[in-house]
């Protein structure tokens, strides 16, 4: 977070504690208080936004990666990562040279340009259905000259064929396109195809994966049954979005029976993160 939003939350906090907090809890004004506080929030984002450097630089390992900010949903992705920087940072640990990494459902490439730069000797494959986070990928990757990501658009399940992908709002950044929750408005239909498939047409074996699909976890797991049975992927990272009817414990088995050591290493919120290592 940047100076003025992070000052401005840093003095929400200090000020709705205690009392003050009972206080509105009790008398019903508590949606009217966290409404102002999401405004505020929403209001200063916007002005880190506005004085933000665009591209955005991102240092790793040494190296700064570029991002593209145009919208405010990519800022917010950039400067913060969302409360995801452990997972990050996970990422960039677990590839290594010679390693082949999956990011399915990349967005706008946090999680897929900044494991390559880390790993310059790794192949970073960007996994990304819609069409402006595409543009996107394109865009970022063009800034960082990162020939070692490639980017396939496509939307990863257990099915050959085509699918709406749903979201609140249709911009690039924003984080929950999905093809479950379809009581948000569908924004764009995008091919859906197994990862065994998409393997069998010659895109490069993952030895890591990243798996963020907002609902669709457990079918990109089921699309990948050949390749998840056998040796090749070394750990799988998982985000189980719980708030769209994926448990954590379904995960989990469907991992611990590809053969797996599965852990939680962060929540945020319903959603929970899961790694899993080949045991």
């Amino acid at each position: 977070m940047c100076a003025i939003h992070e000052r401005a939350e840093t003095l929400l906090s200090s000020l709705y504690t205690g009392p003050i907090r009972r206080i509105s809890e009790r008398t019903g004004l508590h949606p009217f208080v966290f409404e102002i506080h999401r405004r505020i929030q929403t209001g200063t984002k916007r002005i880190d936004h506005r004085r933000a450097p665009n591209p955005y630089p991102v240092d790793v390992a040494g190296h700064t990666v570029r991002f593209d900010v145009s919208t405010l949903a990519e800022y917010n992705r950039v400067s913060s990562f969302l409360e995801e920087e452990a997972l990050i940072d996970e990422i960039v640990d677990e590839v290594s040279a010679g390693d082949v990494y999956w990011d399915v459902g990349a967005n706008i490439g946090t999680h897929a340009f900044l494991p390559a730069a880390a790993n310059p000797e790794a192949r970073v494959i960007a996994v990304e259905p819609h069409h402006r986070n595409v543009a996107k990928l394109i865009r970022n990757k063009t800034l960082n000259d990162l020939d070692t990501v490639s980017i396939l658009p496509v939307a990863l399940s257990d099915r050959n064929g085509t699918a709406a992908l749903h979201g609140e709002e249709n911009q690039p950044g924003y984080g929950s396109f999905s093809l479950v929750n379809e009581s948000a408005d569908a924004v764009a239909d995008v091919p859906v195809r197994p990862g065994d498939d998409v393997i069998g047409d010659g895109v490069p074996t993952p030895s890591v994966i990243k798996i963020d699909v907002e609902g669709g976890e457990l079918a990109v797991l089921d699309g990948l049954d050949g390749t998840l049975s056998t040796d090749a992927v070394r750990t799988v990272f998982c985000e189980v979005h719980q708030q769209e009817g994926i448990s954590e414990a379904a995960v989990e088995r469907r991992l611990r029976g590809f053969g797996y050591d599965v852990r939680r290493i962060a929540e945020r919120g319903p959603m929970v993160f899961l790694r899993a290592d080949r045991g």
